[in-house]
Parts: structure tokens; C-alpha cells; sequence
């Protein structure tokens, strides 16, 4: 009778060491995978923020490297992407560049050159834009809803059908001798230059107001409007 007591003892006890060992291996297992996954979460940051360094590196060396041509150059991917990752464009110069349609919403444009560039059609809503230069641009049906407009230099700007809802265009410069302003939108501009809003309107341009004063037949038309 003792012995088979001796004998369970032993069992349960070398089941005891199983069972401790087993939980050894399944804590040390645990803690490789845990140190491993830490290790390749460091790892995937480091490769994510290199390829964004490298890709916003490529993108100014499209924007700089065609600086002064005409033409696109790459321009229009380059500087969304460089928006896109979040890159201040303060100060870009892209004078004469096509850029029809760009997207550049919320971007930080202060102090950009835009002279006689092509912004046909292109998104700057909420951008900053004080002290920036649209002399000569092509602005037509361009949306700057919500920009800040400030110090911003428009003479000769072709600005028919843009969208101007809500922007501010404080100590706006150069604006009586902008070249076109035809069924562009100007419902609530913030802190227009005084007798803008008159000028505007006498050139076409659209509020609230000369909205309802207008026929049914030509809001229509101005809704349709398509710059060629």
C-alpha cells in the first residue's frame, strides 16, 4: 500500500514538473512573439518614415527642378502629394505652370507665386494663401471657398465662375483690375475691400442678392457656366 502511494506521489509530481515546464514554454514563447512584434512595429515605423522623407524629397525635386517652365513638370502630383503628407508650400514659386484641376484644399500656399499659371478648375478650398501672387493666373471655375485671401495680388487674374463663398479677402491687392470675374460666386466674402462687392457684381460676379433679383433663365445659365 505504500509503494502504490510512493508511485502516485511520484506521477503527480513529475505531472506537477510537465505542467510547470509547459508554462515555462508557453510564457517564453509568448514573450519572443510579443519582443518580435515590438520589434517589427519599430521596424515598419522606421521603413513608413523613410518612405515618406524619400517621397517628399522626389516630390521638391520635381516642383524645383521645374521651377521657371511652363508645362506641368510632374508639378501637379508633386504637390498634392507634398500636401497630402502634410508639407507647407509657403513660398513655392510656380509661375506659368499648368495646373489645372490641382488639388490643393487646406493647403499652406503663404507667400506662393502663382503668376500666369494655369489653375483652371483647381481646389484651393480653406488654403492659406495671405500675401500670395495670382497676377495673370487662370483661376476660372476654381474653387476658393474659405480661403484666406489676405494681402493676396490679382491684377489681370481670369477669375470667372471661382468660387469665393466665405473667403477672406482682406486688403485684397490689384482687384479692380482683375480680367474676368463672370458668374463667380461671392455669397458671404468676409472682409472684402470696400466697393468690391458692388464692383463685382456690376461684372458679373454672384451673391445671394443678385441671385434672386435674377430671372430663373440666366441663374440657370450662370449655374451651367463652362470657361473654354
Amino acid at each position: 500500500m505504500t509503494q502504490d502511494v510512493d508511485t502516485f506521489t511520484m506521477i503527480d509530481f513529475v505531472a506537477n514538473v510537465v505542467k510547470f515546464w509547459q508554462i515555462i514554454i508557453f510564457v517564453f514563447g509568448a514573450y519572443q512573439f510579443w519582443a518580435s512584434r515590438r520589434e517589427r512595429l519599430a521596424s515598419d515605423k522606421v521603413r513608413n518614415e523613410q518612405a515618406l522623407t524619400d517621397s517628399n524629397y522626389q516630390a521638391w525635386q520635381v516642383v524645383n527642378s521645374a521651377q521657371g517652365k511652363g508645362g506641368s513638370g510632374g508639378r501637379i502630383d508633386a504637390l498634392a502629394n507634398l500636401v497630402r503628407n502634410g508639407q507647407s508650400l509657403a513660398g513655392v514659386n510656380v509661375d506659368g505652370a499648368w495646373l489645372e484641376g490641382i488639388n490643393l484644399k487646406g493647403a499652406n500656399l503663404q507667400h506662393a507665386s502663382f503668376r500666369n499659371a494655369n489653375l483652371q478648375g483647381a481646389l484651393l478650398d480653406g488654403a492659406n494663401l495671405k500675401h500670395a501672387s495670382f497676377e495673370g493666373a487662370n483661376l476660372t471655375a476654381a474653387s476658393l471657398e474659405g480661403a484666406y485671401l489676405q494681402a493676396v495680388h490679382v491684377a489681370g487674374a481670369r477669375m470667372s465662375a471661382a468660387n469665393l463663398m466665405k473667403a477672406d479677402l482682406a486688403d485684397l491687392v490689384g482687384w479692380r483690375d482683375i480680367q474676368s470675374i463672370s458668374y463667380a460666386r461671392i455669397n458671404d466674402i468676409q472682409r472684402a475691400p470696400s466697393g468690391f462687392r458692388d464692383w463685382a457684381r456690376t461684372n458679373g460676379a454672384e451673391d445671394a442678392e443678385s441671385q434672386a433679383a435674377a430671372p430663373d433663365d440666366d441663374h440657370g445659365y450662370s449655374t451651367q457656366f463652362r470657361a473654354v
